[in-house]
Order: C-alpha cells, then structure tokens, then sequence
C-alpha cells in the first residue's frame, strides 16, 4: 500500500459550498430513508405474515448490502470520480423508496411479474441498500476537500446529517402509520373473519384473541396490539377492515420524493471533487479481498478493527432498545418518538458539538473521550436492564451513549481518511464502511438472542468492546508517535 501523503501539491480541491450541502443531503436521505423504514418493518412484517427469520433478514438486508458495495463505490468512485457515483446511489434511492411505497400498501394476494409483496419488499430494501452503499463516496469528498487539520471536522458534517435523517424518519413514520393493524395474522385466522362483513355485533379483546387462537397461535407484540386496538369492545366489521388495510405507502414515497429531489439538485449543482492529478491503483480497486487488504496493513487495521466493535456495539443498542422498552410499557408511538430523541441528540453531538470540538481536542483525544461516555452509558443501560433503574432513567442515560459514538465516529473516520493514500480515499473509506454495516448486520444478530436471556448482558458486552475500542485507537496513536521519529530523520 503507497504511503499516504498528506503534503500532495495540490492540497485540497476546491469545491463550492452547494457540493457539501449535496453531499449533507445524500447522507441526509440515506439515513432519513433507513430510519422511516426501521420502525415500520415489524409492521410490514405482520401486515405480510413474515415469520421471524424472515423479518430478520428483511432488517438486515439493506446492512448487508452496504456491506458488499461499499467498498466497490469507494474504489469505483477513485476511478471515474465523485459525482456520477453520487447520482447513480440517488437514482438508485429514488427507485428503490419507490417502490418500497408502492408494494407496501398493497393486499397480501398482489402479484408483479410472479412475485409476491413479501419478496418485492425484499427486493426494494436490497435495491436501497446499494444505493445506499455510496455514503463512502460521500465521506471521499469531504476527504478531496479537507485537509489534515480540517478532515474530523468535515466528517463530523456527515455525522450530523446521519443524525437528523435518523431523526425525522421515525417522525414521518409515527406520522404516516396507524396503531391498529400491527397484528400479525396467518392466512387462516383472515378468512375466519369473512363472515364478519355486514356483523356490527362488538367484540372485546379477549374476545377475539380466543377467536383468532382457534385457528392459530397470536405472537406477544400481536397481543399488545390487539389489546391497545380494542381498549373497548368495537363492531366486528369494523374490526375486520382496521384489520385487512394495508399499511401507508406515504413513507416510500416521501424517501423517493426527497432523493429526486437531491438527484436534480445533484444533476445541476454538484461539483466533480476528485483531484484532477489522483489517479486510483487500477490494480487493486475491483479486487475481491480489497477489505482484507486494508485490514492487513498496519497503518489501517487498527483503526479499522475500532470502526467495527465500536459499531457492533452501538448496533447490539439500537436493535435491542425497543425490546427493553417493552418492559416498561412504553407503546410503539413513544418508541417512535425515542428512536428520534436520539437521532436529535445524534445531530446535535455531531453537528455541533463535535464539529467545533474536534479541531481543538484532536482525533485520538476525541475517540478516547466518546469510548469513555459510551462505557458508562453502556453500564447505566445494564443497570437499567436489571432494574436497578427505572425506565423514565432511558431519556437521561441515550445522550450519554449517542454524544459519545457522536465523538468516536468522526474521529475514526478521520484517522482513517488521513491514513490512507490519496489514490485510495474512496476504496479505504469504503472499507470503513463496509465493516460498520457487517457490525449492523451482525448487532442484531447477536444482541436479541442476548437480551431474551437477560435484559442486562447485550449492554455490558456492549461496554467491553466500546473499551476495547479506546484500547485499539490508543495503540494506534502510539504507533504513530513511534514512527515520527523516523519519518522527521527521513525527511530531513
């Protein structure tokens, strides 16, 4: 691998500020995309009879597509340059949330080109993860137009638009969706109620629990649906129709209305960052063991493997955090709006916070910082899991752990950009990136099966590797203050 040059002749390329706002609003949809669909899945999945290992891998294809084509963009991107792979992701999202809106509120028995609602929604959450994938190219550009000093602080302007896409998705979902028909019902228990059309006759929820358990079993989240819906007996026809709508298609559209938006904006104002005098390692970019080649160096790895436990343990927190407010009664509604406290609190430590913060700590400084508030909000999660605190202590205890992966995120992404050539930007921060969405894809994974034996352990597991994270970021700031001896010898 060459060896990074942070003194090219060239310095930063000189783009308008109409281009970072383009790539603020790439980030922005992304993440605004991500967080409206995230709480709804578990409502698309019962609307569609989705078992549990379906619904999983639903969640976790967008993940694992941004895992495989992350680096491919970032590598593509040092190829032909910034901008047309930019557009091609937005192109992509508008189709994609499209789509998404059009099959998601369709009946259970429609049929495109043979196939069923369940695998187009497959198809549309994978689509969306490729497109995605292209938040590395995003990250490039702030790299091409950021120096050194100025590289964290451009990263954390990412970070900021993760954090508000994050916040108003679940707004625009909690908006957009309904309570009443999150029940999960099999192909025999809605034809049990065909009879029902004309019947005004009320049901109680008692009532039509043991009605629909003749015809097969209702899941725990069902039963809370079913007794948050029928707080009174109500007619059973009107029952059968709150039951039989298909879910809002809004969000989709809404995603595919926002990311055409950003593609004409793209199309007209978007600015090529790439240094006319870098040319990529054509060599290297579209091998297939790319990522184990920047886990093998030594410059890289370090960081690398920080980028991976720090995510896999804040992803073990986002996908568990609505499992563990179940047992404080918390409703789907105020879940909502708690996913979007913290994406709030995510804008908020990244966009301004850190922002101002970082150019004065410094990143390694900045990381050490985030791991320690991360760990200490981790236990406090643990604590919280074990009764120890009440769940009200949850809206005190989040912007611990969010300001802190707020502070770890840029700065990591950071020390990368700066470790890695500038022939390579794209293809190294697409590395990045691909281990964050194999550490979302495998948090989940890990953490569900963990807080079903205890509501406790996914946090305090997740506190070791925040700390091994610190650990790994501090070895590698030592590693750097080894070889400037020998790099200022060789210089002079």
């Amino acid at each position: 691998m060459n060896k990074p040059d942070s003194t090219t002749a060239e310095g930063p390329s000189k783009v308008g500020r109409a281009t970072l706002a383009i790539v603020f609003i790439t980030v922005f949809i992304d993440l605004l995309g991500f967080g409206i669909v995230l709480p709804l899945l578990p409502r698309y999945g019962a609307w569609f009879n989705a078992d549990g290992m379906q619904l999983g891998m639903l969640m976790a294809s967008f993940s694992a597509m941004q895992f495989l084509f992350a680096p491919m963009w970032g590598a593509l991107s040092d190829r032909v340059g910034r901008r047309p792979i930019l557009m091609l992701g937005l192109f992509g999202s508008t189709c994609s949330y499209g789509l998404f809106g059009l099959i998601s509120s369709q009946g259970r028995d429609f049929l495109l080109l043979g196939m069923g609602p369940l695998a187009w929604l497959f198809l549309t959450r994978i689509g969306a993860g490729i497109a995605g994938a292209t938040i590395s190219t995003a990250q490039a550009v702030i790299a091409d137009s950021t120096g050194a000093r100025g590289r964290g602080k451009g990263m954390a302007l990412i970070g900021a638009a993760f954090g508000i896409g994050f916040t108003f998705g679940p707004l625009i979902g909690a908006v957009c969706v309904s309570e009443d028909n999150a029940v999960a019902l099999s192909n025999t228990q809605i034809r049990s109620m065909n009879d029902w059309q004309e019947d005004q006759q009320p049901i109680s929820a008692d009532e039509f629990v043991a009605h629909m358990q003749e015809n097969g079993n209702l899941d725990e989240a069902s039963l809370m649906s079913v007794s948050q819906m029928l707080t009174e007996p109500r007619p059973r026809n009107e029952v059968r129709d709150v039951l039989l709508t298909p879910p809002s298609g809004a969000p989709g559209y809404v995603a595919s209305m926002l990311s055409a938006i950003a593609l004409l904006l793209a199309a007209f104002k978007l600015q090529e960052s790439r240094r006319s005098g870098v040319t990529a390692g054509s060599e290297r970019s579209f091998r297939p063991n790319i990522l184990l080649q920047h886990l093998s160096s030594p410059r890289l790895a370090l960081i690398l493997a920080t980028i991976f436990v720090t995510t896999f343990g804040f992803a073990q927190f986002e996908s568990t955090l609505t499992l563990l407010t179940q047992r404080f009664g918390y409703s789907s509604r105020w879940n909502y709006l708690l996913y979007a406290y913290v994406g709030f609190v995510l804008s908020i430590g990244q966009g301004m916070l850190v922002r101002r913060l970082l150019p004065r700590v410094g990143e390694q400084r900045m990381a050490v910082g985030g791991v320690l508030l991360m760990t200490v909000g981790f236990v406090l999660l643990g604590c919280t899991g074990l009764g120890v605190l009440p769940g009200s202590a949850l809206w005190g205890i989040l912007p611990i752990v969010v300001i802190g992966f707020s502070a770890v995120t840029p700065s990591v992404n950071s020390l990368l950009s700066q470790a890695a050539s500038d022939n390579e930007q794209g293809a190294v921060l697409g590395s990045g990136q691909s281990l964050s969405s194999l550490a979302r894809i495998l948090g989940p994974l890990v953490g569900i099966p963990l807080l079903r034996q205890s509501t406790s352990i996914p946090y305090f597991l997740g506190a070791g590797l925040i700390l091994l994270g610190g650990l790994l970021i501090s070895r590698h700031r030592c590693d750097q203050a080894a070889e400037a001896p020998s790099s200022t010898a060789t210089d002079s």
